[in-house]
């Protein structure tokens, strides 16, 4: 069944209290695969100008603050998500500016040096909203800016046993865009019960992320696998990795406008 965007923002106001733990739990693939990968896509931001847009609660928003970026703008779909970050703001300031807003009801809010985005392409329902989202991130840059996003990985398979790295992934075979995936983040606690995080996303093969993105104008698409950090191997072992490694489930699209 297809959501509205009213219903998203609901869902995800409704579980913002919950998704909040996912930063202060043990999700594996973000403490030591994301964080990783896309801060060495995004290298040096020293006195750069960013836009975050599906900040959720500012997990990220706070890291590209933290790693030295000027100025630092969040935008969610959920109210209750941009409070959570907002309310951290209050108690550890750094100057990051929150807005709750649907994307498709943000037009140009500024001429930024980098635009990132944490999945939020995978929330588009049809190839039609995803290249107006690419449009909109478009208008956001700068002539010279750079988009970088996690996404869903266009080649996703199985990812039974994936348990371990704390995300599940569950879909109908054969994939073809637009078809929903129901994500499920499992985190650990060493104080408490596991927690499950359960949302929608859309599956887009990489020909079709390629036409929205070309056809709102970007150049030099690049595709990124994410790596494991040397931590990380260094704490469960390359073994432990493995089952991941052969079967990634996330990709980081890089384009320039």
């Amino acid at each position: 069944m297809t959501t509205t965007h009213e219903e998203n923002s609901a869902y995800f106001d409704e579980i913002a209290r919950h998704y909040e733990r996912v930063d202060t739990g043990s999700f594996l693939l973000r403490q030591y695969s994301e964080i990783h990968s896309l801060f060495n896509i995004l290298g040096d931001i020293t006195g750069k100008s960013i836009l975050e847009l599906s900040c959720s609660d500012g997990f990220y928003t706070r890291k590209l603050k933290q790693k030295g970026a000027a100025r630092v703008v969040g935008v969610d779909l959920s109210e209750k998500m941009i409070e959570l970050g907002k309310r951290e703001e209050a108690k550890n300031p750094l100057g990051i500016e929150y807005v709750a807003c649907d994307v498709f009801k943000l037009g140009c809010i500024g001429s930024f040096d980098l635009v990132v985005t944490p999945f939020l392409l995978n929330y588009a329902r049809t190839k039609e909203e995803l290249l107006e989202m690419c449009q909109i991130i478009h208008a956001n840059l700068k002539p010279t800016g750079r988009f970088v996003s996690l996404n869903n990985h266009p080649q996703l398979h199985s990812v039974s046993g994936f348990e371990k790295y704390g995300i599940t992934k569950s879909f109908s075979q054969p994939l073809r865009d637009e078809m929903p995936i129901t994500v499920t983040l499992i985190i650990q606690h060493e104080d408490a019960e596991p927690q499950t995080v359960t949302f929608d996303s859309h599956y887009f093969n990489q020909a079709t992320f390629e036409w929205a993105l070309e056809s709102a104008k970007f150049t030099k698409v690049c595709w990124h696998q994410l790596e494991i950090s040397p931590l990380g191997i260094q704490k469960f072992g390359q073994e432990f990795w493995q089952d991941y490694l052969d079967n990634p489930c996330v990709v980081i699209i890089e384009c320039l406008k």
